[in-house]
């Protein structure tokens, strides 16, 4: 199963906290590195693995928004906000041509979060942890604005 992602949600280049690029994922199970780790020190591998991941989506996003823009018609692109990659149906209506990138960044998206030793649901944890914990917020904006400054 593939992560479930907005495809035209946008990451801050400075880091702004857990990208709405993600609305939430579902499908892999558990490969047991699910964070468990106390939020006044968590730890640095899964919240470096979530940060890389964050980082190289939205490097795909932006390669693929780009692309996929140039195929859809002005009037159309609204809808795009409602694709999710793990509700199939979100992506009725669209040609042919633009299924396939959607599915193909999809996929890709799942393979760079799995290539971080996360599985996508342990991504959705770290997401919704961050998103409930302004110190891991703090953290992860902080790793974010590292890996844009040595890009």
């Amino acid at each position: 199963m593939v992560p479930r992602l907005s495809v035209s949600s946008i990451l801050c280049a400075t880091g702004i906290t857990l990208l709405m690029l993600l609305s939430g994922c579902g499908g892999n199970t558990s490969n047991g590195n699910t964070p468990t780790a106390d939020t006044e020190n968590p730890s640095e591998t899964w919240l470096d693995a979530y940060a890389t991941s964050l980082w190289q989506i939205e490097r795909q996003r932006e390669a693929s928004a780009r692309a996929i823009l140039d195929n859809v018609p002005e009037r159309e692109r609204p809808a795009l906000q409602e694709v999710r990659c793990n509700q199939p149906e979100s992506i009725r209506g669209f040609s042919r041509n633009l299924r396939r990138g959607i599915i193909d960044y999809c996929d890709r998206v799942a393979e760079m979060i799995e290539a971080q030793n996360l599985t996508v649901d342990e991504f959705n944890e770290v997401r919704d942890r961050i998103r409930q914990d302004p110190l891991l917020e703090r953290q992860l904006q902080e790793r974010l604005a590292e890996l844009t400054h040595n890009s």
